[in-house]
Parts: C-alpha cells; sequence; structure tokens
C-alpha cells in the first residue's frame, strides 16, 4: 500500500535551518540531472541499470570487470528532502552524486551504484514514490527491502560471493541496515555516513525520524564486521559525534574504526582523498582488523 506523507506534521520542522534541509543536495528531475550521471559515470564505464524491485524501481549504474571477484556497492545520499522549511521536494534527485563520484575513483574490479528510490526516476516511470520516502520514511523497512532486493542481483550479476558496502551520507546508515540482514558482508565503509539518526536529529533538534529504521539499533549485531567510518572535520551537518554516539552503542568490538578528515565539508573534499583512504582501508582489510 502507498504511504502518503502525513502533511500535518510539517509545522514541527520549521526549527530546521535551510543547511540542514538542503543537506543530501537535490531539485527536481531534469534531463541535466540524467546528462551529468553520463558525464560522470562513463569514462569510469559505469553501465546503466534499473532494478525493478516490486514496490521501487532502482536506477543503477553498474561495471563487471571480473566476475567471481567481490563486489563494491555504493549507496547514494538521500538528495534533497525538502525544498523549503515546509514544502517537501517533488523529486529527492541529488544535484551533485557524491557517492557515484565516489564510485569512479575505485578500481575495485566490480562496482554497482545505487542511487536512493525515486530518485532519477520519475512519478510516472514509479508511481509508489511519495514525499514519505525521502522525508520521514527515508529509511523504512520497505526502502531497505528494495535497495537489498537490488544488491542480491548485482550479486549474481558478478558472480560474487563478497560484498564490501560504501555509503555516503544517508547511504550510510542504508548501508548499516542492509548489513543487518545479510551474511555475505565483507566490509563497510561509510563516509559523511548519518549512521545514528536519533543522535542526528538530537543535535539539530528536529522531529525524530520515528518511521525509519534507526542503524544505531543494528550496532551490535554487525560489530563483527570491518568498518570504517569517515567524516569531515568541517562538516556541520552530519560531525564526527554521530559517528562517536553509533560506535558507543555497538558494544566493544575492534573491528570498527573511525576517523576525521581535515579540510573536508559534508560533500566537499571527498573526491580528493578517497583514494586514499580505499588503500588504507584495503591493507587494514589484509591485516585483519578485526583480529
Amino acid at each position: 500500500m502507498e504511504k502518503k506523507f502525513p502533511f500535518k506534521i510539517l509545522s514541527v520542522f520549521i526549527l530546521i535551518n535551510s543547511t540542514l534541509l538542503l543537506c543530501a543536495c537535490g531539485t527536481n528531475l531534469w534531463v541535466n540531472d540524467i546528462e551529468q550521471v553520463n558525464l560522470i559515470s562513463e569514462p569510469a564505464r559505469l553501465r546503466l541499470k534499473i532494478h525493478h524491485t516490486g514496490q521501487f524501481s532502482l536506477y543503477s549504474r553498474e561495471r563487471y570487470d571480473n566476475p567471481g571477484q567481490d563486489l563494491t556497492i555504493y549507496l547514494e545520499g538521500d538528495g534533497v528532502a525538502w525544498v523549503s522549511r515546509t514544502e517537501p521536494s517533488r523529486n529527492p534527485t541529488p544535484d551533485d552524486p557524491i557517492a557515484l563520484r565516489l564510485a569512479t575513483l575505485d578500481s575495485s574490479p566490480n562496482i554497482v551504484w545505487i542511487a536512493r528510490p525515486c530518485q532519477y526516476i520519475t512519478k510516472k516511470e514509479n508511481p509508489t514514490c511519495d514525499p514519505y520516502y525521502w522525508t520521514l520514511g527515508r529509511l523504512a523497512p520497505e526502502v531497505v527491502k528494495a535497495v537489498d532486493t537490488a544488491i542480491t542481483v548485482a550479486k549474481h550479476s558478478a558472480k560474487a560471493s563478497k560484498i564490501h558496502l560504501v555509503g555516503y551520507s544517508g547511504g550510510g546508515g542504508l548501508s548499516m541496515l542492509i548489513a543487518a540482514e545479510r551474511n555475505d558482508i565483507a566490509s563497510i565503509r561509510t563516509v559523511a555516513g548519518n549512521i545514528d539518526h536519533a543522535a542526528f536529529t538530537s543535535l539539530h533538534r528536529v522531529t525524530p525520524l520515528r518511521h525509519s529504521l534507526d542503524p544505531a539499533s543494528v550496532a551490535w549485531r554487525i560489530r563483527k564486521i570491518p568498518q570504517w567510518h569517515f567524516f569531515g572535520d568541517r562538516d556541520k551537518i552530519v560531525p564526527k559525534s554521530i559517528g562517536d554516539s553509533y560506535l558507543s552503542k555497538g558494544g566493544e568490538s575492534h573491528c570498527a574504526k573511525i576517523r576525521a578528515l581535515a579540510e573536508v565539508t559534508h560533500n566537499k573534499g571527498w573526491d580528493q582523498v578517497w583514494r586514499n583512504l580505499l588503500e588504507e582501508t584495503k591493507l587494514d582489510e589484509i591485516n585483519q582488523i578485526c583480529k
């Protein structure tokens, strides 16, 4: 059943500042959004794929250079939830798909980037899309299920046995929830990840996302999976304190590392440091950080 956004509660978001409202960077869907993705994807040979998961059709870009090797999945951020303090956006497509840009810098043998539900997809193409799914229900169970389904299809295409998850912003939280439902996740990397949205809404003094699953609630279940959580030291939207809160709820574990990057904001600077971060974390994996 399609869920409708409860507009009566819009007033509770008045306190959210305009920067926070636009933190995931998106607008209505225009042709130039697709053109931008094409320009970013083509040099990295990432080809278009639409995953029809039942309730949602998910837009993705994929490259399978070495089937049988591990698969790396990049999950995009939330996109823009709001166009003003009281008006949800009509389409959450990002102005700048940060996770896609990071995926193009990754030399791993099999790469898949998956946009969030309703991004790069028009209402006509996906009638189930509703502002509920990029505002209060951005991490609703059906959202997690849809992305998880797409990941399973990609895994079969890659003929992979292990999956590495990378999530940007809200996609970071989504990666944690997906990892908690699977037994094939070899590692998790989050970038400016909202991995504890209870801490996030408390920090910004806004209404809790009660219709979304909270990544911090599964911290203890995935504490044995190697994890790296990166934050920008100039990020005022999802600061390192969100990661600290998440780690405090996961129990003692040697598998999770957290790091703040100098001169990096929520959406600026990540492309300059990402290759180095990938090399460092891959070395950590070789050395088995959980041991």
